[in-house]
C-alpha cells in the first residue's frame, strides 16, 4: 500500500480510498483461500471460519453445549 495513493484525511480520520480497498480486498482474499491443516485435514480460512460460526450458533442456541473455538496457533 502507497500512503500518498491509497488513503484519504478527512474530519480527523484516515481512510481507504477506491485503490486502497482494492489492494485490501484482493489481498484478503488471497489470505482466506490459503489452507491451513487443521485436524489432520486441509481447507481453506473461509471454510475454518464458517465451521466455527456454526458451532458458535449451536452453542447459543443449545445451552449445553461448550464451544470450543479453533486456536490458531
Amino acid at each position: 500500500m502507497n500512503v500518498e495513493q491509497d488513503f484519504v484525511y478527512h474530519n480527523g480520520g484516515c481512510f481507504l480510498n477506491d485503490s486502497g480497498r482494492k489492494k485490501y480486498l484482493r489481498a484478503f482474499l488471497t489470505r482466506m483461500t490459503e489452507k491451513l491443516i487443521t485436524e489432520n485435514e486441509e481447507q481453506p480460512r473461509w471454510e475454518l471460519l464458517n465451521r466455527q460460526v456454526k458451532l458458535f450458533k449451536q452453542c447459543i442456541y443449545n445451552p449445553e453445549m461448550t464451544y470450543s473455538p479453533y486456536r490458531i496457533r
